[in-house]
């Protein structure tokens, strides 16, 4: 049965994304730990990996595989599905997999590479289980199970989230100089510990040393200690406030100029105005792997915090729940990565990215030195991006944009979901976001607008970008005489007339630059178009809002839960109500740029039409599903019965199997990504 779902498993598939979320809207890979390595198939090539775990269940949180996409750093747009890189079936269950890590060492002698894989069971007595391989996209062998598979062997130590950290030695005077590197591992959920690795192990301390612990100060969301009363923190510096670094979970780190970065999960929110939320990410700075610390602040707020429309406060304009991630550098350019929740929900979660600036100077910490990360904007005149109120309070992390590795703003003359809006606010605006689980699918679907209510999309590179930089491709921007539109695609409810404003880069003070008129009886979807000269010759990037004006619409009664914790949301939630739902948005030369059309199935058994399902079967201990392409369907089968299958789209091509014990599958392939129905 293991072998069979493998079989149908479809991989290295390619993905044209570059903004957020930057792999494709079906897939959903939270946790995401970003590493560069060296290409193994293109020598003196590199590829940027993303390595996470893998919402597939839709009812808890992460699935049974270690998930891997990857792109070439000159291009990344280019993401690649790398396949489940590890998984492990034991006892008739497969282990969860939760937040992974993935790290390069180089023998000094015969330069081999070896990549150890934290996969962060949580099979039982397996949390501690390490991997290695050959290549970074595995396959991977565990080297600390017991000969049967069910538990690690003593001394493996390493808990919750474990990230790794190789300081690579180049003092020959070190001792650890032949050896080449020093290895440590950083793990905890609401408490923090520290440890160096044997390097032969990998998994177990170094001989001759001991945790530290509590490593980096956890907090509660109310701001109180959670370790041990009378805990001392070692590795802080003295003064260093432990109230300062709100540790929750998530440790990664990065070696930064002269410096090293903590970056974890920590109850943001209260210092620039706002309600705490692990739905951030914090960093710490020190002179060495093991510190001491001193704390920098907040690094992102996956809440995307703006000013509100009198600039008295900050407000925030997406849906919180948890977030999880770290930083690296690619092309020069430092990268936050995070996830987020759509509509706040904790089991369907996609991999985000910001660029940061960082600045650090000579100095040692020890000595007053500093790591300064905020926002980055490359329009600016000193790149940085922040969001200050009158009130005084400032948020100081990324921004968070429809941009992704997109730096220089949306190419505009392209079609794009509604699933990359970044800015929702007004009625119900956390309801808005659906999910999508469709290979064929890269869209998601803003539903239930409601008057009153704000979309907006940061940012679209009116400018254009004139030759290929920080891995992101040239691109036209709009120009005088172009004959510009703008072209909604939404589908009214037909629950009244209503008025889309379209403004630019602010939504409540900006240049209105069109007008877009619904109809009462308009209730189809269907593509509205409205001239906007406005953006013809703009530079630089620039943000669109949408500002809805219409009649009230009363709200149905949802499923209530606590999307904290996750699992707390049904897994049927209703669609909120509204005016419209919204699909896409692209600008175009005249006429706008055509969505997609996404190809439709149909089976015949023995001359008869069988229903098919419209959501794919997520992944359940039984299945052992990796990815939501597999589908079932009901039908009287016969030895000899008669399959066929037919699509909308030529470009579908389809493999029948043969009836066998009352059971068939058809195979539909599209463009690289095949769904498997299952006929029973």
């Amino acid at each position: 049965m293991r072998k069979l779902f493998f079989a149908i498993l479809s991989f290295c598939a390619l993905s044209m994304n570059a903004q957020n979320p930057y792999l494709p809207l079906w897939e959903h890979l939270p946790d995401g730990e970003p590493r560069v390595f060296e290409d193994p198939d293109n020598p003196g090539k590199y590829r940027a990996y993303i390595i996470g775990s893998h919402d597939v269940t839709y009812t808890a949180y992460c699935g049974n595989d270690v998930r891997m996409w990857s792109a070439p750093v000159e291009d990344l747009s280019q993401w690649r599905d790398e396949g489940p890189i590890f998984s492990h079936y034991v006892d008739g269950r497969w282990d969860t997999m939760y937040a992974p890590d993935l790290v390069e060492v180089k023998d000094k002698t015969t330069g081999k590479k070896t990549y150890w894989l934290y996969p962060h069971s949580r099979g039982w007595r397996r949390t501690p289980m390490v991997c290695k391989g050959d290549r970074p996209n595995g396959p991977f062998t565990p080297v600390n199970l017991t000969p049967d598979g069910r538990q690690c062997v003593e001394g493996s130590l390493i808990d919750f989230d474990p990230s790794v950290f190789i300081e690579n030695i180049t003092d020959k005077k070190d001792p650890d100089y032949n050896i080449g590197y020093r290895a440590y591992v950083f793990y905890g959920f609401q408490h923090s510990t520290a440890v160096e690795l044997d390097q032969k192990t990998m998994y177990s301390k170094r001989q001759g040393t001991d945790p530290i612990d509590p490593f980096i100060p956890a907090s509660s969301a109310d701001g109180r200690l959670l370790d041990r009363a009378g805990s001392e923190y070692k590795a802080l510096y003295k003064g260093q406030n432990p109230l300062d670094f709100n540790f929750f979970e998530a440790s990664s780190i990065r070696q930064v100029g002269n410096k090293y970065v903590m970056v974890f999960s920590g109850y943001s929110g209260k210092e620039y105005g706002l309600g705490n939320t692990n739905s951030a990410l914090r960093y710490a700075y020190g002179d060495s792997p093991l510190g001491p610390w001193r704390s920098g602040g907040v690094l992102v707020d996956s809440r995307g915090v703006v000013v509100n429309e009198d600039g008295s406060k900050l407000i925030t304009t997406n849906a919180g729940h948890n977030t999880h991630g770290s930083i690296q550098e690619i092309n020069g350019q430092w990268y936050v990565f995070y996830h987020r929740p759509p509509r706040g929900f904790g089991n369907a979660r996609q991999a985000m990215v910001a660029p940061v600036k960082i600045e650090w100077d000579k100095k040692s910490v020890a000595d007053g030195g500093k790591v300064r990360i905020v926002g980055y904007d490359p329009y600016t005149k000193n790149n940085e991006w922040t969001a200050k109120a009158s009130d005084g309070n400032e948020y100081t992390g990324a921004e968070v944009t429809s941009e992704g590795f997109q730096v220089f703003g949306l190419p505009p003359y392209a079609y794009y979901s509604a699933g990359l809006a970044c800015f929702m606010y007004g009625p119900n605006s956390n309801q808005w976001m659906q999910d999508n689980h469709d290979v064929w699918n890269n869209s998601m679907d803003l539903a239930g607008i409601q008057n009153g209510g704000i979309i907006g999309f940061k940012y679209f590179g009116f400018g254009g970008l004139a030759k290929d930089a920080k891995g992101v491709k040239a691109f036209e921007g709009t120009k005088k005489g172009d004959n510009t539109t703008l072209e909604l695609n939404l589908t009214p409810a037909g629950k009244g007339a209503f008025k889309i404003h379209v403004k630019l880069d602010n939504p409540w003070k900006g240049q209105e630059i069109g007008v877009i008129d619904v109809p009462a009886s308009a209730n189809k979807r269907e593509a509205y178009r409205v001239s906007v000269p406005a953006v013809e010759g703009l530079t630089g990037k620039h943000a669109i809002y949408l500002v809805v004006e219409g009649d009230e619409i009363k709200q149905p009664e949802q499923p209530q839960g606590r999307p904290q914790f996750g699992g707390g949301r049904q897994q049927g939630q209703q669609r909120p109500q509204g005016l419209f739902d919204l699909h896409g948005i692209s600008f175009g030369k005249g006429a706008g740029v055509k969505a997609p059309v996404v190809p439709t199935v149909t089976i015949t058994v023995d001359g008869k039409d069988i229903k098919l399902p419209a959501a794919p079967m997520f992944s359940t201990n039984d299945n052992g599903f990796m990815m939501a392409n597999n589908y079932q369907a009901y039908a009287p089968l016969k030895d000899n019965s008669v399959i066929k299958a037919t699509a909308s789209d030529p470009a579908v091509t389809f493999q029948i199997g043969a009836v066998s014990n009352g059971r068939a599958i058809v195979k539909a392939t599209y463009k690289g990504q095949t769904k498997n129905y299952f006929i029973n």
